[in-house]
This record gives structure tokens, sequence and C-alpha cells, in this order.
């Protein structure tokens, strides 16, 4: 595998970090995976088995200190399946004040992005682990949601849907076109909702990885559970490497509980 080198790290942003370590991931998953092609050309994605085998690490910073951290991966599943993996940790001092420690996995089937199974099990604070667990059925088009193993909601889902983190992935290996928007439907197994974003323009970023050439995006999403909530007036920023791989570096965002900015630490292919 190669690792592209690590810079010192630097400050961040400023962030509120007792309940956005928890939520980041899932901003992550399904921000970076929302972008139009507005007037910018995209260069042509890459596909899923070149994402095989893929970790990308974040720092989560809160003002000028490192309070936690971040990854995804891609892991082969074996019979023409993949698992997307996403994992959000504190660090050891904000354990004594919070502990959070978080996994996320999507199982999907190939070709395409068939949505099998989302499985979250959330640690946060010093409450017992939640449990959830999504299994969607194509053939009906329905979802339903277990919660620590008893069933819960059962939703009827559109063709195409995706989960928190698929949708990710399924953006990322499309070939996008447009004139300045792009729509998908997701769902948590709770609710459903419809994303819409917009291309800012493009920017050149720092991070402790490097620097990279980006395009900068805003997404709108609204509607499940408390993870998208935010101040009135909010906003998310989301900056992705403009070429083929398109690659989240840093995540921006001011929700209810303060400012929070996640920077790519470490790559490995």
């Amino acid at each position: 595998m190669r690792k592209v080198g690590v810079r010192k790290e630097e400050g961040c942003d400023k962030v509120n970090f007792a309940v956005m370590i928890s939520r980041i991931l899932i901003v992550l998953c399904v921000f970076f995976a929302l972008i139009p092609a507005g007037t910018f050309a995209l260069a042509p994605p890459p596909t899923l088995g070149q994402l095989v085998g893929e970790t990308l690490e974040f720092r989560i910073c809160w003002g000028m200190i490192p309070v936690g951290k971040a990854s995804l991966e891609v892991v082969n599943g074996g019979g023409g399946t993949l698992r997307f993996r996403a994992r959000a940790q504190s660090l050891p001092f904000i354990d004594t004040v919070y502990p959070v420690q978080d996994f996320i996995e999507s199982s999907v089937l190939q070709p395409g992005i068939r949505v099998l199974r989302y499985y979250k099990k959330a640690k946060e604070g010093w409450s017992k682990p939640r449990v959830d667990e999504v299994l969607f059925d194509h053939e009906t088009g329905t979802s339903r949601l277990f919660r620590n193993g008893a069933p819960r909601e059962r939703l009827k889902v559109p063709q195409g849907i995706q989960d928190p983190l698929s949708c990710f992935f399924a953006y990322r290996t499309t070939a996008v076109k447009g004139d300045g928007q792009v729509t998908l439907d997701i769902t948590d197994g709770k609710k459903l909702t419809t994303a819409v974003v917009s291309v800012l323009g493009r920017e050149k970023v720092e991070t402790p990885a490097g620097s990279f050439q980006t395009v900068l995006i805003e997404p709108k999403i609204e509607g499940i559970g408390g993870i998208f909530e935010k101040s009135p007036g909010a906003r998310i920023l989301i900056w992705l490497t403009d070429d083929n791989w398109r690659m989240p570096v840093k995540l921006q965002s001011k929700v209810i509980v303060g400012h929070f900015t996640a920077e790519i630490v470490k790559i490995l292919r």
C-alpha cells in the first residue's frame, strides 16, 4: 500500500466537540457524496475496483486542539459485494469528558451500488452502545430498521435508494454532468430525505496530508434524525480533490453545537 506523507499538524478552525465527534462520519459520508457538476466539468470518476483497499484517515479539531479521529475504507466482501466502513473515535484526553467510539458499515451488491445492509454501532458518552441495522429488500422496494435487535420502522423506498454511507461511493464512482445541482434519495431507516447540493468554485487547500486542488461544494440536507440539525442560516462546506479520485480532504460546518473542521491526514491505497 502507498502512503502519502503526513505533515506536522497545524491549527484547525473552531469546533464544539462534545456532540460533533459522534456525528462527524455521517456528515462526511453523506455530504461528500452529493456533488453537482454545475458549470464545472468534473474529471472522470474512479471505478469501484480502484477504490477497494483504500483507507482515508481524518483528524477532527476543536479550536486549535485535535480532539478526535475518523476513517473511511473500502473492503472486498466477496460474492460480488463490497463493504464501506467508517469509524470515529475521541482522543484519550477527551474520553475522560465525553468518550465516543462509532462504527458504521454499508454492504452493497455490484454491479452498481445496490444497498443490502446499513449498520451503525454508536457508543457516545457514558450510555450503553446503540445499534441500528437497516435491511433493504429491492424486490419489494422497502427497508426495515432494527434498533438494538428490535424491529422498528418499515419504509417504502425508491429505486436507487442509498444509505448515509453508500451514497458517498455511489456519487464518487458515477460520471456527473449537469448545470448546477444534483439530488439523491437517502434513508437512515427512520426517514427518507432528498439532498440538494451546489458547486461554489475551485480552491487550493492545505491539509496535514498535503496541498490539494479541490472543488468546493455546499450541500443542503434536511430530515434525517438529528444528525443534520443545524443553527438557522448555518452552512456546511466540503472540499473534494479536483481529479479522478474525487477524494474528500476537508469539511467545515456550523451546526447546533458550534463549528468543527475535519482534515485528511493520511491516504492508503
